[in-house]
C-alpha cells in the first residue's frame, strides 16, 4: 500500500519531537546535577566559615573538594550550552517538518478536491451528451 506524503511526514514529525523530547530531557538532568554542585558548593562554603572545630581541622579537604565541584561545574555549564543549542536544533527541524507536513496535507486535499470536482464534471458532460438535449 503507498503511503501518501503527508503520512510520511507526520509520521518523522511525531519521531522528531520525540527526539526533542529526548534532548530536554537530557538538558534537564544536566540542569539537575548543575543544582546538586551548586547546593553541594554552597554547603562547602558554610563548613569552611563555620566557627566548628571539625570544620576548622577538614578546611583542606573541603577546598580540594570545593575546586573539583569547580571544575564539574564549569564541565556543566559546557555540557548545558551544547544541549540548549541541540534541543533548539530539534525544536526547529520539529517545526518545519510539521509546516511541510501542513502543506502536503493540503496539497493533498485541494488535489482530492480538483479531482472529485473534475469527476463530477465529466459525469455531467457524459449525461449530457451534444444532439441529445430535447428542444
Amino acid at each position: 500500500m503507498v503511503e501518501s506524503r503527508a503520512r510520511k511526514l507526520a509520521r518523522l514529525v511525531r519521531v522528531q519531537r520525540q527526539i526533542e523530547r529526548m534532548a530536554e530531557d537530557d538538558l534537564s538532568q544536566v540542569l539537575r546535577q548543575q543544582a546538586i554542585v551548586d547546593a553541594t558548593q554552597d554547603a562547602l562554603v558554610e563548613a569552611v566559615g563555620s566557627f566548628d572545630p571539625v570544620h576548622a581541622a577538614m578546611s583542606h579537604q573541603y577546598a580540594q573538594r570545593f575546586q573539583r565541584l569547580s571544575a564539574k561545574s564549569q564541565q556543566l555549564d559546557g555540557m548545558k550550552l551544547v544541549q540548549e543549542r541541540r534541543v533548539l536544533s530539534e525544536k526547529t527541524k520539529a517545526d518545519r517538518l510539521a509546516e511541510r507536513a501542513d502543506e502536503a496535507a493540503q496539497n493533498e486535499e485541494r488535489a482530492d478536491a480538483d479531482e472529485s470536482l473534475l469527476d463530477l464534471l465529466e459525469t455531467r458532460l457524459g449525461k449530457a451528451a451534444p444532439g441529445t438535449r430535447p428542444a
